[in-house]
């Protein structure tokens, strides 16, 4: 669905919108003008407001791929992911963008750095009982692997396309393209190598067709939503399930390493973080090519090192020692 049929669904003459949100994207609330704009919606879809998601940095293919796992999670799931009303991929001149239901509520937390509350044992149990749920479309739902190209439609059904036609070249790939990426650091820059060494020596203990996730790599409480903010007692409590930009399909169990990773980074005692995430979960963190995920999970922070620090701060540093430590235990 493109502008045009926005324009039908809500004439954007006859709207308000107000900006929201602190991301990387600029996201409005698209209201009818009747009425108070900022009043609470009265039920859990709340057909009168619409949230407009625009590409200010993410790229058409990001939100194409979110609009797909969007749709395959409405499809297979009961998670409260907002329907999608519009996509427009934009050109040279405009910003792509998506137009999805409101969904009401309050993120159960403000994303990573939210320390207390990203890593809240009620909210991360939560986010792994939604894990389970990303794990649980049927195969016949999803077509290759990685990030999601788009959707195709088989006997009425939606089919989202990944850019691989097998998981382990695609988890190779993806973490040498990571560590390509890497920041340059004096005890990071020895390791790369090695890393890429231990990338392609895993490829023979890697199943080429695992049973398919959808997969977010920096999904975190941050993506959840509630009325009030906090964690409820079940999923089912939830108003929103948000934010599912450059969705890729993968196993459930690099989800799994992945989110963990990401949780326990600035906390002293991860053990209570990592039990609350594999509560729900099918397995436990012992699981194998753990090593192997964990390496994916911290090449993302490499190549990010200084866009997520100050280049000059102790917490750089910081950061650049700890995983050099850990690769140190992996790759060599």
């Amino acid at each position: 669905m493109d502008a045009p049929e926005l324009e039908a669904y809500l004439p954007l003459s006859e709207a308000s919108m107000i900006h929201v949100g602190d991301g990387v994207n600029d996201v409005f609330v698209l209201s009818p003008t009747q009425g108070d704009s900022r009043a609470e919606p009265q039920d859990d879809r709340d057909a009168d407001r619409l949230v407009a998601k625009f590409g200010t940095y993410s790229e058409p293919g990001h939100l194409r791929s979110g609009v797909a796992a969007y749709q395959l999670l409405a499809k297979f799931t009961d998670l409260p992911v907002p329907g999608v009303v519009a996509l427009d991929e934009g050109d040279d001149q405009t910003l792509p963008f998506v137009v999805m239901e409101y969904r009401p509520g309050t993120a159960l937390a403000g994303g990573f750095p939210d320390i207390e509350r990203a890593t809240n044992p009620g909210a991360v149990r939560l986010l792994g009982a939604v894990m389970v749920a990303f794990g649980s479309i049927p195969a016949h739902a999803t077509d290759g692997y990685g990030y999601i190209e788009r959707t195709d439609y088989r006997d009425g059904s939606p089919v989202a396309v990944g850019e691989y036609d097998d998981c382990t070249t695609w988890l190779v790939d993806y973490g040498t393209e990571l560590y390509e990426a890497a920041a340059e650091h004096e005890q990071l820059d020895p390791l790369v190598p090695d890393v890429f060494d231990y990338l392609q020596a895993s490829r023979d203990r890697l199943s080429e067709s695992p049973s398919p996730s959808i997969l977010v790599t920096d999904f975190s409480p941050a993506n959840l939503m509630s009325r009030d903010g906090t964690p409820p007692e079940s999923a089912a409590g939830l108003t929103g399930v948000i934010d599912l930009e450059r969705a890729k399909i993968g196993p459930l169990e690099f989800a799994a390493v992945n989110a963990e990773y990401l949780l326990t980074r600035y906390v002293d005692d991860p053990e209570p973080v990592r039990e609350a995430l594999y509560d729900p979960l099918p397995f436990g963190p012992a699981i194998p090519r753990r090593d192997f995920y964990r390496v994916l999970a911290m090449g993302r922070s490499v190549a990010a090192l200084p866009f997520w620090y100050d280049p000059e701060s102790e917490l750089y540093e910081k950061r650049a020692r700890v995983i050099a430590s850990e690769l140190v235990r992996i790759v060599r």
